[in-house]
């Protein structure tokens, strides 16, 4: 297997950049930022939504996805390795940072991503962009949760419901008897 392209040739290689700047509907919650879980017992309780919210805040009914643009880079190749029939090319280039300065990159690039002209690597750095943002819409409506998502949630909260009703209760008894002593004691007084 000889590789297309040599040491030190000039060539452009497609590449994308990520930009979180598009807004999804929740897909577990329908974009309402409450989800309702049923109990063994047909109890039913309105849970925020863990995959609409961020941190402590509360929940948005929408989830920000990426954006990908496509980027045909001109680099010059520094390396060539072949493995297992397949060649990968290192490829040195520059690029203009947001400060103005001048950066210098190297990247490990497949055959499949590398050609001659700008038009080409761009027309590829489209479409591979293109299927990753699909990729990821289509990941986002199939998303599943881990053991303790919802129903954990609903089960935490509703125990801490529990547990502060249990306390409301306590506390209602101990200020009746508080009020029922002070009375005595001004009875007394009297």
């Amino acid at each position: 297997m000889k590789p297309l392209y040599e040491i030190g040739q000039d060539i452009f290689f497609a590449s994308f950049s990520s930009h979180a700047s598009e807004y999804v509907t929740c897909p577990d919650c329908g974009g309402t930022g409450r989800l309702r879980v049923t109990f063994h017992d047909e109890t039913t309780v309105s849970i925020p939504c863990q995959n609409c919210s961020r941190g402590y805040e509360e929940p948005t009914g929408r989830i920000s996805v990426y954006c990908r643009r496509g980027e045909a880079k001109k680099a010059r190749i520094s390396g060539v390795e072949i493995s297992g029939g397949k060649v990968e090319y290192r490829a040195e280039y520059h690029t203009l940072g947001d400060d103005g300065r001048m950066y210098t990159g190297c990247n490990h690039i497949d055959e499949d991503t590398v050609f001659l002209t700008e038009n080409e690597a761009q027309a590829r750095a489209d479409l591979m962009a293109a299927e990753y943002d699909a990729e990821e819409r289509e990941r986002i409506f199939k998303k599943e949760k881990d053991q303790r998502s919802w129903a954990w949630n609903a089960s935490y909260h509703r125990k801490e419901i529990k547990e502060a009703e249990r306390r409301i209760e306590h506390h209602k008894k101990k200020l009746a008897h508080a009020a029922i002593k002070a009375k005595e004691k001004t009875d007394v007084a009297a």
